[in-house]
């Protein structure tokens, strides 16, 4: 009997040894759900739903960014991505705080909200939020 609680002892630590890393969480400050990116000069820029209600529009293209991904359609593709590394910053001014977030994130594209890829390599964002607006450019 102790062979084998010493044998499942030590599979039992090579396996966690072995373990996946911890998911990377996406910073606070970036949370939420963002209205109607406008792409312009390769980045793209977010405004949160109230904004785009107080001007009459409709919300009809969405960023959601949870706790461990963040979703969008960019340049016609739809995105899901997953963050690998989080690099976070901020700068302080008497105007208010930026908030800025370099993601290294493995992505899917999505058809009708289903996967047409397997999450691919590293592909690097800038996020910055200043406000109620979030600007993203792709590295």
């Amino acid at each position: 009997m102790k062979k084998v609680l010493i044998i499942t002892a030590a599979l039992l630590t090579v396996g966690v040894a072995h373990a996946a890393p911890p998911l990377q969480q996406m910073p606070i400050d970036f949370v939420g759900e963002w209205c109607n990116g406008e792409t312009f000069e390769g980045e793209t820029n977010w405004k949160l739903p109230s904004w785009i209600e107080e001007d009459g529009e409709k919300c009809t293209n969405i960023l959601s960014v949870d706790k461990y991904e963040f979703r969008m359609v960019i340049n016609k593709k739809s995105l899901t991505c997953s963050p690998d590394a989080i690099r976070m910053k901020s700068d302080t001014t008497p105007s208010g705080t930026a908030y800025l977030a370099t993601i290294d994130a493995r992505c899917m594209t999505l058809n009708n909200g289903v996967p047409e890829s397997q999450p691919g390599k590293l592909t690097t964002f800038e996020f910055r939020r200043y406000k109620d607006n979030i600007y993203i450019k792709q590295k």
